[in-house]
């Protein structure tokens, strides 16, 4: 070790790097070094070695280095619904979802589940991820889980004071307005920046319709006190648009415009019914959407079809990208979703000069790092960031070949989370050669298999006792609220 060279803790060698700072900034001998918990300099790998000396040292050769994936939406109550709620308009889908969970969870199988989820995420290449919608009572579970599991997570406690058809089986729910924000700020004030920083505790509103002005402008206030962030589902299809027009006379966006709420640390999901009106207010606000494709694609919302993310990417809004639950997409692999992000558009209006490779995967990077407040730490690889870093292996079939002309076209288009061979998160490696180095995954997936009929049995009663007549039409508020006025009366 020469007087010039400092000694770091570990120097990742001989990757092809992708730091994710723009198209043309690739590494094709490239080097990572990491002191700790951070990123000290990313660069060429003669380079590095000239100016580092490392306890440790990962050879890289064939593989390629990047950021850590970011999913900015998704649901840890969903861990055991994959598969149990389909081809419903989006009303009963939720409302099924919510009356399955809501009885079917308790603190044990969600600590299980959160365990599996991070599994899940892990192995393919997420290292953050946003859980839109952390269950009430079970917010503990939840935080040891990701504590556990060793990935980073923003936990959006949920939060309902409005008893409409969305939230009407949502039984685990504080139902007075005071009530829910006492509880989220203890949550907040108690759990954010747990697991050594690697929780940030944020406040859900969980549905646009289920939740009064007062609950929202609420919300807001606490994010903003204690410097966090607002989550929530907006604008997610037809009847998202239906219901909240009845109960409120106007759009969501502008709703919240009005509010007074609407700003950076607004974070809106599937946002696939924009008006351009909202679109501009979205831009004006410096809000972020978040961008679900395959739930959309599942589930019939209009995203792809109707939804405006080419136009909201194109003004400058940040958008982020996430999987959705278990039940809505079924998977929780995030390169499947920019894969969709990079070309479901294209199909969908005819032009193929749509979202762009490189624009993919920054939605699941950069863009979802700062929807998620987290932007100056994660999101890209830069000295002074965290050391959240992800290698695939590019000897992969498919893969091969791969060049400077189309190494971003293959990550977007035929690449998937089983490349995914190491997993660093805080400068620990979590993942090794694909296998999960702080769980029993054996344990894990054989106790959720232990729990599923529990959750099926649920899904039939459902079925039996509340599903809708005719499931080929979209659910009719207006009948819904003639029948309640009908009963009152």
């Amino acid at each position: 070790m020469s007087e010039d060279q400092r000694r770091v803790d570990l120097i990742i060698e001989g990757a092809v790097v992708l730091p994710m700072t723009g198209p043309e900034d690739l590494h094709w001998d490239g080097a990572i070094a990491i002191d700790a918990d951070r990123i000290v300099a990313v660069g060429d790998r003669e380079e590095l070695a000239r100016r580092f000396v490392a306890e440790q040292a990962i050879d890289a050769s064939g593989q390629l280095a990047m950021p850590g994936l970011v999913n900015t939406h998704m649901h840890l109550f969903g861990s055991f619904m994959r598969g149990l709620v389909n081809d419903l308009s989006f009303t009963p889908w939720i409302q099924k979802k919510f009356f399955v969970t809501s009885r079917g969870l308790n603190p044990d199988n969600y600590y299980l589940g959160t365990q599996f989820a991070a599994i899940d995420m892990l192995r393919s290449g997420t290292t953050t991820f946003l859980d839109c919608g952390t269950y009430q009572e079970l917010e503990e579970a939840a935080v040891r889980g990701v504590e556990t599991a060793g990935i980073r997570a923003v936990l959006a406690r949920t939060m309902a004071d409005i008893q409409d058809d969305l939230a009407d089986y949502l039984s685990r729910s504080d139902n007075a307005t005071r009530q829910n924000l006492e509880h989220a700020e203890e949550f907040i004030s108690t759990y954010n920046d747990a697991a050594g920083g690697r929780i940030k505790a944020w406040a859900c509103p969980i549905q646009v319709t289920s939740a009064s002005d007062e609950l929202c402008t609420g919300a807001m206030e606490l994010a903003e006190r204690y410097d966090v962030g607002f989550a929530t589902h907006s604008n997610v299809d037809r009847e998202d648009i239906e219901a909240h027009d009845l109960l409120f006379g106007r759009r969501p966006i502008e709703r919240f415009e009005g509010l007074g709420i609407l700003g950076r640390r607004f974070l809106g999901t599937h946002m696939g019914w924009l008006s351009d009106g909202e679109v501009e207010l979205m831009r004006k606000r410096d809000a972020t959407a978040v961008h679900c494709p395959s739930a959309s694609m599942k589930g019939a919302y209009g995203a792809m079809t109707r939804g405006k993310f080419p136009e909201l990417m194109r003004e400058g809004v940040t958008v982020g990208l996430g999987t959705d639950g278990p039940a809505a997409s079924c998977f929780l692999d995030m390169f499947r979703e920019v894969h969709l992000a990079a070309t479901a558009h294209k199909e969908a209006r005819l032009d193929w000069t749509l979202i762009s490779p490189y624009e993919a995967l920054e939605l699941a990077t950069i863009g979802s790092a700062r929807g998620a407040l987290l932007d100056d730490q994660i999101g890209s690889l830069e000295p002074g960031k965290k050391a959240d870093l992800i290698l695939l292996d590019l000897m992969r079939p498919e893969m091969v070949p791969w060049h400077q002309y189309n190494l971003l076209a293959n990550l977007a288009y035929a690449a998937s989370g089983s490349l995914v061979h190491t997993v660093l998160v805080d400068g620990q490696v979590i993942v090794r050669r694909g296998e999960v180095k702080t769980m029993d995954e054996r344990r894990i997936v054989s106790e959720m298999q232990s729990e599923a009929p529990k959750f099926v049995e649920l899904a039939r009663e459902w079925d039996r006792d509340h599903a809708p007549e005719d499931h080929t039409r979209p659910h009719d508020f207006r009948q819904t609220r003639a029948a309640a006025e009908a009963g009152a009366g």
